[in-house]
Formats: C-alpha cells, sequence, structure tokens
C-alpha cells in the first residue's frame, strides 16, 4: 500500500455519512477559494499560515440560540403564561450557558503556532505547542471532509468539516492507512462545498500563487456604518416606504450590535499572532531563488491535467442542462 492509498476525489460512504478524500494528490476541487472560518493568518509570497482557532462558528451559534431563547421568553410572557416563560428562560440559561462558558475557554486559550505552507519548497512546517517542529512534503498531506446527517425531531441536518493530517516526523516515508496515527487540524467550515472550498485557500496558494487566495482574516471595514445604515434605509424607503426602512434599520442594527461585537473581540484575540521562533523554522521560512523552487510531481501534474479537463467538460455541459 503507497502513501496515496486513498487519492483525491475518492469517496466513502456509509449510512448517514460520507467521506471525501481531497489529498493527496491535491487536485483541484472545482470550488472557488474561500476563508469561510477565517483560517488565513499569514499570507505572502513565499508562504501561508494557518491557524487552528476559529471563533466565528461558536459565536454564531451562540447567538442564535440566545436571540431564539430571549424572544421566546418574551412572546410566553406577552401571552401571560408565566410558568412556561419561566422554564423556556432557565432552559435557555442552561443550554447557551453551557455553550458561552465552551465559547470563553476557547477564547481564554493561547495562541498555538500556525501551521505554514511554504509554495517555493513545497513542504508544510508542523510546531506543536511543546516547541517540536518537523516538515512533511506537501503531496504528502491528506485533507479529508467528512459528513455526517444528523436526524431530530425537528427534520435532517448535514454537519461535517475538514481535516488535514500529517505524518510523524519518523514516519514520512510510511504507507497511510485509516488507523495510522499523525498530527491532525480539524475545522468546521461546513460539510461538502464548505470543507471544498476552505481547503482551495490551501491548494490554490500551494499550486497556483498567493495571488489565487482570499487577504488573510477579512473583516467588514470595506463599509462604513453610515453606508450600511443611510444607503440600505434609502432604498428601502423607495421600494417599500418609511415603516419597512425604519423596520430594515432596526433589523441591521440588531445584527451589526452582533457583528460588531464579536469584530471587537475577534481584532482583540487576533492583535498578535503567533510566529515560528526557532532558528530552524526561521531558516526554513526564508524565501528561495526562483532556481531552486521545488516542482510539482510528475503524479500530480498529470492527475491536474486530468481534473481539469473532467472540470471543464462538466462545465461545458452545465448551460446546455440549463437550457
Amino acid at each position: 500500500m503507497n502513501s496515496n492509498s486513498h487519492p483525491a476525489g475518492k469517496v466513502e460512504k456509509g449510512f448517514l455519512w460520507k467521506q471525501e478524500y481531497l489529498s493527496p494528490l491535491p487536485i483541484p476541487t472545482g470550488q472557488p477559494a474561500s476563508d469561510i472560518l477565517s483560517l488565513i493568518w499569514r499570507k505572502n509570497d513565499t508562504y501561508l499560515d494557518i491557524g487552528s482557532l476559529s471563533l466565528a462558528a461558536s459565536w454564531a451559534m451562540n447567538h442564535v440560540l440566545s436571540i431564539i431563547f430571549l424572544c421566546s421568553t418574551i412572546y410566553a410572557l406577552l401571552l401571560g403564561s408565566y410558568i412556561l416563560a419561566a422554564g423556556v428562560f432557565l432552559l435557555g440559561l442552561v443550554l447557551t450557558g453551557f455553550g458561552w462558558s465552551l465559547f470563553v475557554g476557547l477564547y481564554s486559550r493561547p495562541l498555538a503556532p500556525p501551521l505554514r505552507f511554504h509554495r517555493q519548497r513545497r513542504e508544510v512546517r508542523i510546531t506543536t505547542p511543546d516547541g517540536e517542529e518537523w516538515t512533511v512534503p506537501w503531496e504528502r498531506v491528506h485533507a479529508l471532509a467528512p459528513s455526517a446527517t444528523m436526524i431530530g425531531q425537528f427534520g435532517a441536518a448535514q454537519m461535517g468539516g475538514l481535516i488535514l493530517w500529517f505524518p510523524y516526523a519518523h514516519e514520512i516515508d510510511h504507507p497511510y492507512h485509516k488507523k495510522k496515527e499523525g498530527w491532525v487540524m480539524m475545522a468546521s467550515p461546513g460539510p461538502g462545498i464548505a470543507a471544498m472550498r476552505q481547503w482551495e485557500c490551501i491548494r490554490s496558494f500551494m499550486e497556483v500563487g498567493p495571488e489565487a487566495v482570499p487577504e488573510p482574516m477579512q473583516d467588514f471595514r470595506d463599509k462604513s456604518l453610515k453606508d450600511i445604515f443611510l444607503d440600505g434605509f434609502n432604498e428601502a424607503r423607495e421600494k417599500h416606504g418609511f415603516v419597512v426602512a425604519v423596520l430594515w434599520d432596526i433589523g441591521v442594527w440588531c445584527v451589526l450590535f452582533n457583528i460588531m461585537t464579536y469584530h471587537w473581540l475577534h481584532r482583540r484575540k487576533f492583535a498578535v499572532i503567533p510566529d515560528l521562533e526557532s532558528p530552524e523554522g526561521i531558516a526554513w521560512s526564508q524565501p528561495l531563488p526562483p532556481e531552486q523552487w521545488a516542482k510539482q510531481s510528475p503524479e500530480l501534474e498529470a492527475a491536474i491535467a486530468e481534473r481539469e479537463q473532467d472540470l471543464a467538460a462538466l462545465n461545458a455541459e452545465s448551460p446546455s442542462q440549463a437550457a
């Protein structure tokens, strides 16, 4: 069994679960690069830093649950059912309290060193929290997108994420198998397409270049508060009238309060992003002369060409199917 026993494109399925292999070999997924979880910490022409801590999903879930239980409690009070209101409030307090406590613990945890992808060397630098470091060839990185369907009283929901698996330093040349231990990074951008788009941030940087990847940790500074409120208010007033415009601005303010609070916490948490500090890591991170850049393996080059042909054929079929 070779290291590519589960090549990119392979899909395993079971009862209510599926696992897609995105690498090796790291061929195009057909999806655009999208940093859904703001995992990109640092990017330049030489390397890309990926962080293992994302706060967006946890914040969004806790905020939504808090709003739902708060609105449910208020609605029960308006109906005059004080016992129901108390029960909903206590249930919400327990559930959201547990969720917010997890968020606070996650927020308080020190940032771990990033994963560094060196596109010129075509290698990845692993740095553990206890200071151990080693490099892994880019084409030995295993990327998996598992997903599962959860069925409950409110219907079915699909959950999934992205798993990056790296062999340990002393086992880089050993064959891969399902039960083989390795260093793992997990993220939860979502199942299927969402995981592919997050993976494409890494794959596109290594195979295409830094211009194909979003800028690090994009935030919401493209528009000012004046633009968001006044422009949206005027548009809503022209189309739907003054009352709807007022309601629109109230809704935007509720959303903005959530966004701005998260934005402040996000900037505060990531004000100082950790870097590689060891002399070996610093030396490894330096750019190389173009003539020393590592090249794609013949196997990867052929696999990418085949995949691009398949994607071109699919894109050619799409307009005819739509017609």
